[in-house]
């Protein structure tokens, strides 16, 4: 099995550890351990995790864990639920246990490429359904029902969506799912950003909620801002569960128990977590809305409904966007991700649930390169 290079990885593996300022982040502001431990009795908890043994944790993850994620999703018990590590584990298990050489894989794009490739690897065919930034990056469900043929094994959504920040509705969700029953294929939502909602009632339930032909996979990076733990999970029937599992045999086969701890914590506190990120988020939300209206002959944009990224369309700059983000980070290392990592140049990729103070900096840097070129 021949695989692509993973283009977004490798340019943040280039760049994000040497720049001052990140404007690619794509998860919530970090929390330090002590900030995460307050949000309850700190030194009760503190005293908790000394006393975790750094030993093999259960493959599928603790008891205590999974009960509190399948608490999220209808119908849905510990059993239904797999820990791994971080969502791209996630979806890599779930594509090598359904997809074979010759299936029909369609993927909302761009995309994240852990989303693609992997079913590509498999020798499946890839077939790519497009949000236009000219439509507002507004889904086109009858574009997708158009993709769909008798070897679809599965759609591949990701919602909210990275990186446009384009939202399907529950009535689009649902209506994909019943296509999905009539026809004998899988969803696979990958729902990491899916309590980034920046307006209230603008996300829909869970896709694993819905309907049996969802697969839900969710992490503790995205929305969270506790990436470092490397933790995600799938939520999924039994039998699929179970077939995940044997893949994950071969991969990490578990996970750390301190992480496993901190993550089971945090989501009993997921309120208090999101108030925070969310707070973040919106607030520079509308730093960057008002600074692209104030550089709008550059960008065309389209406001995000939920997560942290926005995918503007770069205008009037003479040189490609990978061109115009090498330039900015060796002459101010400022980080921007170019459209080129998703096969869409003319692009950049930019996230807005980082620091606040440094959010609004990297963008002043920004501004003074702009106002060089013209």
């Amino acid at each position: 099995m021949n695989i692509k290079t993973f283009g977004v990885e490798r340019w943040m593996n280039a760049y994000e550890h040497g720049a001052f300022y990140n404007l690619a982040e794509t998860d919530a502001k970090a929390f330090t351990l002590d900030e995460l431990l307050s949000l309850g009795k700190k030194f009760e908890v503190l005293d908790e995790l000394l006393r975790v043994k750094i030993s093999y944790n259960p493959t599928t993850g603790s008891q205590s864990l999974r009960e509190v994620i399948s608490s999220f999703y209808a119908d849905t018990g510990p059993e239904n639920i797999l820990i791994t590590t971080g969502a791209i584990e996630a979806d890599f298990l779930v594509t090598n246990s359904l997809v074979e050489s010759g299936d029909t894989v369609i993927v909302q794009f761009p995309a994240y490429q852990a989303l693609y490739s992997t079913a590509e690897a498999r020798g499946a065919r890839i077939k790519y359904w497009n949000m236009n930034i000219d439509r507002g990056y507004e889904p086109d469900i009858e574009e997708l029902k158009s993709l769909i043929d008798d070897k679809t094994k599965m759609i591949v959504l990701n919602i909210p969506h990275n990186p446009t920040g384009a939202v399907i509705s529950e009535e689009q969700l649902r209506t994909i799912l019943s296509w999905a029953e009539e026809r004998d294929f899988w969803v696979l939502c990958d729902e990491v950003y899916h309590d980034f909602a920046l307006e209230p009632g603008v996300v829909p339930p869970y896709g694993r909620s819905l309907s049996k032909k969802a697969i839900s996979v969710g992490s503790m990076s995205k929305a969270y801002g506790l990436s470092g733990l490397r933790l995600g999970w799938i939520a999924a029937p039994d039998e699929l569960i179970n077939r995940c599992w044997c893949w994950k045999d071969y991969t990490s086969i578990s996970n750390s128990p301190i992480n496993d701890f901190l993550a089971t914590f945090a989501l009993k506190n997921i309120d208090k977590v999101m108030e925070r990120n969310l707070g973040i988020a919106r607030q520079n939300l509308e730093t960057l809305l008002k600074w692209f209206q104030e550089h709008e002959s550059f960008f065309d944009y389209v406001t995000p409904k939920a997560g942290v990224l926005t995918f503007p369309r770069v205008k009037n700059i003479p040189m490609s966007t990978e061109e115009l983000c090498k330039k900015l980070f060796e002459k101010e290392g400022l980080l921007m991700v170019p459209g080129e990592c998703f096969e869409m140049s003319g692009y950049l990729r930019i996230g807005f649930g980082n620091d606040s103070k440094m959010f609004k900096t990297g963008l002043s840097i920004f501004s003074s390169f702009l106002s060089s070129i013209q």
